[in-house]
């Protein structure tokens, strides 16, 4: 009888041993699917303007090709601009 356990245990070891190796082994490949979607998310980063904020826009001021300061511009209504957007000497 304790042969027979032994074998039993050493056979439901062995199944459980082998089950692990194989989804470890498996490989999951995305879906064409979620492949374009990845895509779509990660396209048009590289466009965002990096003077927009949240709800105002800086906008740079220059006097002939030398940067002198920045102030800001609503873009949606209800928002304000924050007064660390604005530096430098611009004249409006």
């Amino acid at each position: 009888m304790k042969k027979i356990m032994r074998i039993a245990f050493v056979a439901a070891f062995a199944t459980v041993a082998g089950y692990g190796v194989y989804t470890n082994q498996r490989t999951e490949t995305m879906s064409d699917l979620m492949l374009a979607n990845v895509e779509a998310l990660a396209s048009g980063e590289s466009d965002a303007d990096p003077n927009t904020f949240y709800g105002y826009k800086a906008t740079n001021c220059y006097d002939g090709d030398r940067l002198v300061g920045a102030t800001c511009a609503q873009t949606q209504p209800g928002d304000e601009c924050k007064r660390s957007a604005v530096w430098g000497k611009c004249n409006k």
